[in-house]
């Protein structure tokens, strides 16, 4: 979201006379729209549909993750947690096959972990966010772009775990063959070099933290 609401504050001061309509989904919701012509462009991953050849897409942002709970969860105070901590308390996960949830159960997997019987599942943030802030036992996996404004906020703490798996990146995506409008056009053009220098100022932070 906050590449998106970047990108779409530019559009709207070039272009003030423009209808915007945001549509919040899956990546497998969100493909099937824009195949029915109900969309224009999505953002999100194409390689969930069977045919990501029907699709144009560019990579636009490494999606970082991170692990979240309630600010009073005991947890927060550690130095480290590892997944073993994690493993016999209540998470909130994706839905089974969105590419969240195959990362977590791959973290699981590898680790020599039973994967948490009995998960609350959710494709919404928000959701997960508003159970959190009544639960100070379970956990949740969210992208930090999702989560820092709610840490910053303090309604929920990051744990400090690492995650070994790589999250896949999120996509441009417009339909194969179709004739795209001025409009459209200027909204790609504009995600695209938000998302650069997204990625400029994450490589600049990390060489930082090299000491290059």
């Amino acid at each position: 979201m906050p590449l998106i609401s970047t990108a779409l504050s530019r559009v709207r001061s070039q272009q003030p006379a423009i209808s915007i309509e945001i549509v919040e989904d899956t990546s497998a919701r969100l493909l099937s729209l824009l195949d029915r012509g109900r969309l224009d462009a999505a953002i999100c991953r194409s390689r969930v549909n069977q045919r990501p050849y029907l699709y144009d897409s560019l990579n636009i942002h490494e999606e970082q993750l991170a692990v979240i709970c309630h600010p009073g969860n005991p947890l927060v105070q550690r130095e480290q947690v590892t997944l073993a901590d994690l493993a016999d308390i209540s998470w909130i996960v994706y839905p089974a096959n969105m590419p969240m949830r195959l990362l977590l159960e791959r973290e699981f997997h590898e680790a020599n972990l039973q994967f948490p019987l009995y998960p609350i599942e959710t494709a919404s943030a928000f959701t997960s966010i508003s159970m959190l802030r009544h639960d100070c036992r379970s956990v949740a996996l969210m992208s930090v772009d999702a989560a820092q404004p709610f840490c910053d906020s303090g309604m929920v703490s990051m744990l400090p775990i690492h995650l070994y798996s790589r999250s896949e990146p999120y996509e441009l995506v417009t339909r194969k063959g179709t004739t795209l409008s001025p409009a459209t056009c200027l909204f790609m053009k504009e995600v695209t070099l938000v998302g650069n220098l997204c990625a400029d100022a994450a490589a600049h932070i990390e060489s930082i933290k090299r000491g290059n």
